[in-house]
């Protein structure tokens, strides 16, 4: 393993696309959280009593964080899929078995890439809710909420595998690129609003949206108390299952199809 991922270093080492999407990637967490931050402090006294707390408050930050990280996952599995399709476009994964891989290392190099970008994605998201609670929040440290963080890193393993899966399927940038935001931004949003009108909850099991269930923004909540849902349990098992169809898929494709 340890070879496979000094070999896909020595892919990105000198790749100025990947850095800069990368860069921008890590940027955007703690920028975003800044902006809903500035808006969230313009509410009014009053409003703000009755909501009762800060969302970057303890221990509310951690579910504010997550929540504003979940939507943006998309530049992480835009690199992803950068990285991906370059693969096909310069046959460098025809080489790679040339050289000695089996076809499970390429896999694995793949699937590298999307535990490392989710890891990464999670510990600035981590690191962006502490520096939130403790600068602008009014509370003491603490703890409760932080699985919030748990969710929102299970979403963007999602996300990833989902750009992958694309990635190979599909093996040219610019249209793995235009189906996968096609499907994030616009058609599953059409079949969640389509399902939840005709069928309520239902549509709440979508694969993305699963992990949206569980990432509300806590003071929408407030704001909503009568929104219909299943229990939190459901869309964890359904987010983890969607998780593991994707992973069995990645490795069937790239594992009987022609390389």
């Amino acid at each position: 393993m340890l070879q496979i991922i000094k070999i896909e270093w020595l892919k990105v080492k000198t790749y100025r696309t990947f850095w800069i999407l990368l860069g921008l990637a890590v940027i955007i967490i703690p920028a975003s959280n800044l902006l809903v931050q500035d808006i969230t402090s313009r509410i009014p006294k009053q409003v703000q009593s009755l909501l009762g707390t800060s969302a970057y408050d303890f221990p509310l930050v951690w579910q504010s964080v997550a929540n504003v990280n979940s939507y943006t996952s998309a530049i992480f599995a835009l690199l992803l899929l950068t990285l991906v399709t370059n693969e096909f476009t310069f046959k460098t994964h025809r080489q790679n078995v040339i050289d000695g891989w089996e076809r499970k290392d390429f896999v694995f190099s793949k699937l590298f890439w999307v535990l490392a970008l989710s890891v990464l994605a999670f510990v600035v998201s981590v690191l962006t809710a502490l520096f939130f609670g403790f600068f602008y929040g009014t509370s003491a440290f603490n703890m409760e909420g932080f699985y919030y963080l748990g969710y929102y890193f299970l979403q963007i393993l999602l996300s990833l595998c989902l750009a992958l899966l694309t990635g190979i399927l599909v093996k040219r940038a610019g249209l793995a690129i235009v189906l996968y935001l096609g499907y994030v931004m616009i058609f599953e949003q059409l079949l969640v609003v389509t399902l939840k009108r005709f069928w309520g909850s239902v549509g709440g099991l979508l694969p993305l949206q699963t992990a949206d269930e569980l990432l509300p923004f806590p003071l929408i909540g407030k704001m909503l108390p009568g929104v219909q849902q299943y229990d939190n349990m459901v869309y964890l098992i359904a987010l983890l299952g969607y998780i593991a169809v994707a992973l069995w898929l990645i490795f069937r494709r790239l594992l009987k199809a022609d390389l």
